[in-house]
């Protein structure tokens, strides 16, 4: 074999490695998201203080602990409904949104969350930069449900952390993604609006 093919097929292969990796990555955290769900949708089934077995479900890196204090983040206008783990790392990103300052409370100063824009509609952030100002998004905490507007969406520089800071004299919620070049941020603002009961879709 000459060095001329030897170097082409070299090259193929690495070609499929490179498209092969983001699908594989993307099917693995697939999986672990299914596992997440089901995990808490038996949390939720089991009465107060009641202890559940989760061995039984395969692909789930999250103890009881961390489950119970996963929250949901609903956006009607993109109709999705996303769980928000409570602390910020890639693994974490790989499966849900998460959180990105700690001791956060629904309601209170900037609620701040985090999403990776994902390999495809309707994963993670995917379609954030969509949502027109105006629209409603909702935090789902147990019973409970936060009501927050849309009041702005724009395209920050990584280094931007000031949009995370809280404001004296508003409650907020900031929702942050990447742009798809990944050089720059999406930072949706909504202003706290109400808190309610939540209502459970049938």
């Amino acid at each position: 074999m000459t060095k001329r093919r030897w170097f082409g097929l070299v090259m193929i292969v690495v070609g499929l490695a490179f498209i092969a990796y983001p699908l594989y990555m993307d099917y693995t955290s697939t999986k672990e998201a299914k596992a997440l769900e089901d995990a808490i949708s038996l949390i939720a089934m089991a009465d107060e203080g009641e202890e559940v077995d989760l061995s039984a479900i395969e692909d789930l890196p999250f103890s009881e602990e961390d489950l119970r204090n996963a929250l949901e983040l609903e956006i009607p206008y993109l109709d999705i409904v996303h769980r928000v783990l409570p602390e910020t790392n890639e693994y974490n990103l790989s499966i849900a949104l998460t959180e990105i300052k700690e001791d956060q409370k629904p309601g209170e100063g900037n609620f701040t969350i985090a999403g990776h824009r994902g390999y495809r509609d309707g994963r993670h952030f995917s379609n954030l930069s969509e949502v027109p100002v105006g629209e409603e998004i909702y935090l789902h905490v147990g019973e409970d449900t936060y009501v927050y507007e849309i009041e702005s969406s724009e395209v920050i520089p990584p280094t931007a952390i000031e949009v995370l800071e809280d404001d004296p004299n508003k409650d907020e919620l900031t929702l942050i993604t990447c742009t798809i070049s990944g050089n720059e941020r999406v930072a949706v603002k909504a202003k706290f609006i109400e808190k309610k009961k939540r209502s459970h879709k049938k």
